[in-house]
């Protein structure tokens, strides 16, 4: 298997886990207490939102420039804040290794697909130059859109 599909596999399969996630924290909201409910259903929406930042890395792992860094970020703090707090409260050590496993799996899949390369990526010239979808502005004078000034240069 090429190393690409084996890092957007694994990518897949964190989806995957955090959906299974998200479904625990709908279970965790069903039984949570008023002084808990806020902060379940906060957590709980939570993994969606990382469910699909992680289903963008495995759809366009070299396209999304700073998606890798946010989600490794997050879940390399999450840990080293865990390991700081110990063992002195509840569910703090499954939390801890889940999210090590998660900062293990994402980055696997970071090696494999490359995801380093998302940067240049995004400083490319794509092919529908001069469009507002631009990853760079368009240094072409002949190309400019019609809002632009045509005395004003482009940015570099």
């Amino acid at each position: 298997m090429h190393r690409d599909r084996i890092g957007r596999l694994i990518l897949a399969v964190v989806v995957l886990l955090t959906f299974v996630a998200f479904a625990d924290g709908l279970r965790r909201m069903s039984i949570a207490s008023a002084d808990r409910i806020w902060i379940e259903t906060w957590r709980t929406f939570a993994y969606v939102v990382f469910a699909g930042l992680f289903a963008i890395l495995a759809w366009k792992p070299r396209t999304s420039p700073g998606v890798w860094e946010l989600v490794l970020g997050h879940k390399t703090a999450v840990v080293l804040f865990g390991l700081w707090l110990g063992s002195h409260f509840p569910g703090v050590s499954l939390a801890v290794r889940i999210d090590l496993l998660l900062v293990v799996l994402i980055s696997a899949a970071w090696v494999m697909c490359r995801g380093w390369l998302s940067w240049s990526s995004a400083m490319t010239i794509q092919p529908n130059a001069g469009h507002s979808t631009d990853l760079q502005p368009n240094l072409d004078p002949r190309r400019r859109r019609a809002s632009e000034p045509a005395n004003r240069p482009s940015l570099p």
